[in-house]
Order: structure tokens, then sequence, then C-alpha cells
């Protein structure tokens, strides 16, 4: 049965000082180790951080 995870990140531009605001998207998954991968997976973008993943 898949479980909703929630995947908090952040966006840094290119010369911008500070990073932007935390955001949130979600990821259905089988277990913790399934988000953790598919986030890693979707963060492959340049200059995205991913902050936390949580159960929800």
């Amino acid at each position: 049965m898949l479980q909703t995870y929630i995947v908090l990140y952040r966006y840094k531009a290119k010369g911008e000082k500070k990073p932007g605001p935390v955001r949130q998207f979600r990821i259905y998954a089988q277990d913790f180790d399934e988000a953790r991968r598919e986030a890693n997976r979707y963060a492959n973008y340049p200059d995205i951080e991913i902050v936390e993943i949580q159960a929800a």
C-alpha cells in the first residue's frame, strides 16, 4: 500500500545571496527509503536542496 510523504525543498538561483522559501510536494511510496530515493531523483536539478522528508 502506498503512503504519502511530504518533501520539503528549497531552490537557490545562481547569483542570489539567500535561498528561496521552503516549498513542498507530495510523493507516494511504499516506504521511507523509496520516498527518499524518489525525492533525490526528482531533485536532480541544479540548485535544489532537500530540507526534509516526512510522513504525512
